[in-house]
Order: structure tokens, then C-alpha cells, then sequence
């Protein structure tokens, strides 16, 4: 007699237990934990095991394949088999899978690794449970008794590995303990995507030229590392998390690693450093004093000796290293010292004002003058984005390349949800707003959207104001105020990050003030956990998206607006008037001018272009490694920073504000180019 198979129940459509469930204002989380084996017959068991933190629910199967079939084959068809079952099990029951441990035991792994093709269907599986259930999947070596027991063992890691207050497929942030290396996805234990799927999203001149960079760098032996301050919050972040994770997939050895957290140094480097670069102050409070310069200097050489520094393993055989913005940069004298043949990369995101920065006995002067004279010179390339007034004063031309900033098209943010998904992430943005004493997103309302840090720089007073000037427009119309658009304001924090708190509060007083508080109730103001596919779903729920930085970058989130086909509306800020075409994707606005702001939401509903623009690729995480890839086979190979530049034509831009009205020439030329000549020569 067969043993007694243990199933998920599955609640009958329309019955009233069925109905109940979809009462919930938000599915309840599970975990999931998958076990395989290959039996002596040939046939494949599995074991499911769904935990929710206190209970499991097991479901055991035998899957035979078709006659004949290699286990290659079963196992592709295994897959099916899983999804559909997991798949009707929470949806019968309005679960929410958040992440999924995928497992084998001892005994199955060698009979995987005996065949390296049969790895490819248990990666498949993952990037199933990613794409078609929104589920963070892992991968993982599994043991126990039996398979059931192994499926719940699994089930408790990957709840264990989540954030479970936290609605969404929230992954920890993991960091090694002995060298602050952020251990992105887990550790590669998350497996969310494959080669296969970046190279559908890229042309195949880009593709081709990754795949070359990478053989050209895992033959050469070369090791790139990242640096900078904090491992979540803010587009660096989410940059390096893309990047590493696309390194791994190529096998190239490329490492990140973040600073101990310090808030006191946290509060110099946003509001000394940030702040004043950008412009965003004048207030002599924030000007670097010789006590900020100590306190600031003696925590980075005190992450190098503890973390990085000679015997760690780290810098010691680098070949280069990229410095993002300042924060760390004081270590790059140390790097010169231990490792003086690796080549230093600074990569510079943010704008720095250079007009100000040229000004002597300026605040943006003597901090430039600091940063550089005593850190930053000693780098081998200077990398900004393609803007000529970030290019401060007193950085040599034979040092400058311009790169933008990137998004990945695969990740949380970017990735496509079902209709189901995103009236999920509708209800968790609503549980957050009403934490916060906010008002939620109405189901049936349309709303315009700004997602940005709470930030000085990113305008959103005006934000407010032009909603209040267009809904003032709406009511001259005689459109009742249930059916106008809602405005929607919210963003992740950093840890680096002392403003957010502030600015935060800030905003919620300005509502409360006389002009604004007819409004006030359709206007949702929300601090967000760091989920990725939160930011995604209320993005492309919105109509329009709103960017009205007064001081900026080279905003990532427009482009993640563009790329889900919502129209712009903009601030001529930075490095936005280059991703936007005006008239097109967007509307540009001249800074402050919050009633053209108002006049343009009117009108913007026509502008919905779903034209994809050829050269957005170069804003794309593949596009991006391909720089990178390029920039380290260069510097590592020929050892002087002129290497990138040598022989290659040169293309100018704008120039670099020097004050007054001064501009001093520049050029210039993309990293894009260098590489790009070479595939065309």
C-alpha cells in the first residue's frame, strides 16, 4: 500500500470560507520551502512546506515524467507542475508567497552536479517563482530525515532571511562581519535572474561586448572592487546590488563593501558634504570645520585598518577600485600605500555645484579644496555624469569621463506585475500611509506621483504647491473633487541619510497650513520600507510622475517612469533635461515655476508615448557593466589613468561654470564612446 500522501487544501470557489478570505485587507505572508529528490524508479519526489511564522502546511507529491524523457526533460516539466500547485494553493487561500526556498538533498545534488545541464531547471524554477508569482527565490543545499522535513527546514531559512513585519519580498541586508562586504542576494543564495534574461533586455552589440569584457577579465584574473557608505537606500545602492548581481552571473570577480555606520559622521557627510556640494544651503552652520575633518577622516582609516586594510584580503591584491562620492574617500591615500598598482576609480553621482566650488572662501570652495587636495587627486580617473557644471574645479582633463546613472530593467523596481500584484502593493502602500496618520490610494482615483527621498534638494514643496495650483484649475472646472487625481509623495530612507526625518516632518506641517489643507485629504505622504516592488506597483499605478528637484544627479527614477511608458513632468535640474525629451516623454519646467508645474498636469495625459528610445539602453544595468568591464580591462592593463583617453577622439560639452559666468572648456567624452569606437574601427 502507497504511503499516505499529505496535500494543500485548496478552499472552493464562492464558498464561504473563500470568501472570507478575500476579506483581508492584505493577503497573509507565507514562506515557502521546496524539496526534491530523484527516487530509485526514476521518478522525482517533492515536498512543499508553507510557513507563516507560528504554523506549516505540508504538501507531498511524486511527479512522473513522460515516458522517456532524460531527467533533464522531467525536470522542466517539474516545473510547471510546482507553480501551477503552489500557485492555486495561495491563491485559493489569498496568501501572499514572499519568498521560496528551493532546495535538494545529498543524495539528488550529485546526481545534478554528475549533469551540470540539470542545474538550469532548478534556476528556471527560481526565476519562475521571481517573475510569475512575485516571490524572492533561494537556492539552497538541504538535509533531514525526509522530504518534508527538509521542505519545512527550508521554509524556516528563507522566513528567517526576510523582514516578516514588513509586507513584500523584503531580502535582509547581509554584510560579512569581518570585512563589510555586502553579500548581495544573500550571498548569491537568492536567484532571481539568468544571463539569459539581461540578454533578451540588450542589443547584441552591447551583449557581445559584456561577454567579451567579462571573458577578458575572468582570463586575466582581474578583481574590481566598490566602495562606499551604506548598503540599502539610495540609487548608489540600488546600482551595486544590479551590478553585483550581473558580475556573479558573468563569473567576473567583483566585490562591494560599505563603511561601519557612524551618525554623527553621517550627519558631516549629508549635511557638510551633500548638501553644500549641491548648493542646498547657505547656512555658514554647515561650513567643515577642523573638528568635522578629524571626526570624518579618522572613521575612514578606522574602517580600512578594521576592515580592508593589510592581511584582510581585500585591497591587498585589487587590480580597481571605485570610490562612489565622498563618503569613504579618505581612504584612498591608505589604498595608494598598500596597493600602489591598483587604479582608482571616483565616481561622482552627485552635482556638485562648480560655479560655487570656484568661488574661493566659498563653502563649496574650501570643502572641494579639502576633498581633493587631500583624498581625491590621488585617483586615476574621474567619472561624472554628463553634465559640465558637476565637473568641479581643478580636476584635470586627462581625468574626466562621463558615465550616467543606470536602473535595472529586471529587479523589484523595474520588473512588469499582474493586475493581482498590483492592487497588493495598492493595499501594503495603504497599511503604511495609515501607520503614518496619511491618507491611503483610492482604488478608483487616478493620482500624479513624486518618489524621492525626503530631501531638501528634491523640491517638494513645490510639489505641493503645483498640485494645489492644478486642483485649484480642476475646481474652476467644476470636476467634483472625488474625481480629481490624488497626490502621492513617498520614498525609502537611507541610514546615511540625517535629513529624511526632518524633511519628512516638514512636509507633513506644510499640508497642515491654510492654503493646502482643502487638499490635504488626497494628498498621501509615506515613509516606505525597502521593498523594491512597492516603489514599482504604486509607480505604475500612477498617471504621471513628478520630478521637481531643485539640485540633482542624474535621476534614476525618471528613467524607471519612462521605462514604464508615464510622462514626466520635470524641473530643467541636472542631469534630467537629458533623459527626458521635451514634448515627448515628458514636459520641462524651469526650476521654481510650480504654476507651469500646475498648467502641464492639465495637458500631460496626451504625452503617454510608448516608444522605447534605442539609447535609453546606456541607463540599464548590462549597458552599464559593459563601462565598467571596459574601464578595468583599460586602467588594469596599461597602468596610467591616460589609458581610457589615449588616441581617442574627443567630443565636446558644454563646459564647466567657473563663477561669474566663466566657462572653461571641456572635452569631455561618454566611457560609452571609447568602447563603442573600438567595436566600429
Amino acid at each position: 500500500m502507497p504511503p499516505l500522501r499529505r496535500k494543500f487544501s485548496f478552499l472552493e470557489t464562492g464558498s464561504p470560507r473563500y470568501i472570507l478570505a478575500r476579506n483581508k485587507a492584505i493577503p497573509k505572508s507565507i514562506y515557502l520551502g521546496v524539496a526534491i529528490s530523484f527516487d530509485k524508479n526514476g521518478d522525482i519526489e517533492w515536498a512543499c512546506s508553507s510557513y507563516d511564522g507560528t504554523d506549516f502546511q505540508n504538501h507531498e507529491d511524486t511527479f512522473k515524467g513522460s515516458s522517456g524523457v532524460s531527467n533533464l526533460e522531467q525536470l522542466n516539466q517539474l516545473n510547471d507542475q510546482i507553480i501551477n500547485v503552489v500557485g492555486e494553493y495561495s491563491n485559493s487561500h489569498n496568501f501572499r508567497i514572499q519568498g521560496v526556498c528551493i532546495g535538494c538533498d545529498e543524495a539528488t545534488s550529485k546526481v545534478i552536479e554528475a549533469d551540470p545541464a540539470l542545474i538550469n531547471p532548478v534556476r528556471e524554477m527560481c526565476t519562475r517563482f521571481w517573475f510569475d508569482l512575485d516571490a524572492t527565490p533561494c537556492i539552497y543545499k538541504l538535509r533531514g530525515l525526509s522530504l518534508t522535513e527538509e521542505a519545512a527546514s527550508a521554509a524556516r531559512k528563507v522566513y528567517d532571511w526576510f523582514t516578516p513585519q514588513f509586507p513584500g519580498s523584503i531580502p535582509r541586508i547581509s554584510v560579512d562581519p569581518d570585512t563589510n562586504e555586502v553579500q548581495v542576494d544573500m550571498d548569491g543564495h537568492c536567484h532571481m535572474l539568468d544571463l539569459k534574461h539581461f540578454e533578451d533586455t540588450t542589443d547584441k552589440p552591447t551583449w557581445d561586448k559584456l561577454l567579451a569584457l567579462a571573458d577578458e577579465c575572468k582570463q586575466r584574473k582581474l578583481k574590481i572592487l566598490f566602495f562606499n557608505s551604506t548598503p540599502q537606500g539610495g540609487g548608489v545602492a540600488l546600482m551595486r546590488h544590479a551590478t553585483i548581481r550581473l558580475m556573479r552571473l558573468l563569473g567576473v570577480d567583483c566585490r562591494w563593501f560599505v563603511a561601519k555606520p557612524n551618525p554623527d559622521v553621517f550627519v558631516i557627510t549629508k549635511r557638510k558634504f551633500h548638501n553644500v556640494f549641491q548648493g542646498v544651503t547657505d547656512d555658514e552652520q554647515y561650513r567643515l570645520q577642523q573638528a568635522d575633518k578629524d571626526l570624518w577622516t579618522e572613521w575612514c582609516e578606522a574602517n580600512f585598518d578594521q576592515y580592508w586594510g593589510k592581511g584582510k584580503g581585500v585591497i591587498d591584491d585589487a587590480d580597481v577600485i571605485i570610490m562612489d562620492d565622498p563618503q569613504v574617500s579618505a581612504i584612498i591615500p591608505r589604498i595608494r600605500k598598500l596597493n600602489p598598482t591598483a587604479r582608482v576609480i571616483y565616481r561622482s553621482h552627485i552635482e556638485i555645484r562648480s560655479d560655487l566650488a570656484s568661488i574661493e572662501g566659498s563653502m563649496q570652495y574650501d570643502l572641494w579644496d579639502f576633498l581633493w587636495g587631500g583624498f581625491i587627486n590621488q585617483s586615476d580617473l574621474f567619472i561624472s555624469h554628463p553634465v559640465a557644471g558637476f565637473i568641479p574645479p581643478r580636476v584635470p582633463h586627462s581625468k574626466v569621463a562621463l558615465m550616467p546613472a543606470a536602473t535595472d530593467e529586471l529587479d523589484g523596481l523595474n520588473k512588469r506585475l499582474n493586475s493581482a500584484d498590483l492592487e497588493y502593493y495598492r493595499r501594503v502602500f495603504n497599511r503604511c500611509a495609515e501607520d503614518q496618520a496619511s491618507p491611503g490610494i483610492q482604488k478608483d482615483r487616478p493620482y500624479v506621483i513624486q518618489i524621492a527621498r525626503f530631501d531638501p534638494a528634491k523640491g517638494i514643496p513645490d510639489v505641493i504647491e503645483a498640485y494645489r495650483g492644478f486642483r485649484v484649475q480642476l475646481d474652476a472646472m467644476g470636476i467634483e473633487p472625488s474625481l480629481q487625481p490624488q497626490l502621492v509623495l513617498c520614498g525609502h530612507g537611507s541610514i546615511d541619510d540625517p535629513d529624511g526625518t526632518v524633511v519628512y516632518q516638514q512636509v507633513i506641517d506644510l499640508i497642515c497650513t491654510a492654503p493646502y489643507q482643502p487638499y490635504a485629504r488626497d494628498i498621501c505622504v509615506a515613509r516606505l520600507p525597502a521593498s523594491d516592488q512597492l516603489l514599482c506597483a504604486v509607480l505604475r499605478g500612477s498617471f504621471c510622475a513628478l520630478q521637481l528637484s531643485h539640485r540633482e544627479g542624474f535621476e534614476v527614477k525618471v528613467t524607471e517612469s519612462l521605462s514604464k511608458y508615464k510622462p514626466v513632468i520635470a524641473y530643467r535640474s541636472g542631469g534630467i533635461p537629458l533623459q527626458i525629451e521635451d514634448g515627448k516623454t515628458g514636459i520641462l519646467i524651469e526650476r521654481g515655476n510650480t504654476q507651469g508645474v500646475s498648467d502641464a498636469l492639465g495637458f500631460i495625459e496626451t504625452l503617454r508615448s510608448k516608444e522605447q528610445d534605442s539609447k535609453r539602453q546606456q541607463y540599464f544595468t548590462p549597458f552599464q557593466s559593459v563601462n565598467w568591464l571596459y574601464l578595468a580591462t583599460q586602467l588594469a592593463y596599461k597602468g596610467k589613468s591616460e589609458a581610457a583617453a589615449e588616441n581617442q577622439p574627443s567630443t565636446d560639452i558644454d563646459g564647466t561654470y567657473m563663477g561669474d559666468g566663466q566657462i572653461r572648456k571641456w572635452n569631455a567624452q561618454y566611457v560609452r564612446s571609447f568602447w563603442q569606437n573600438e567595436a566600429t574601427a
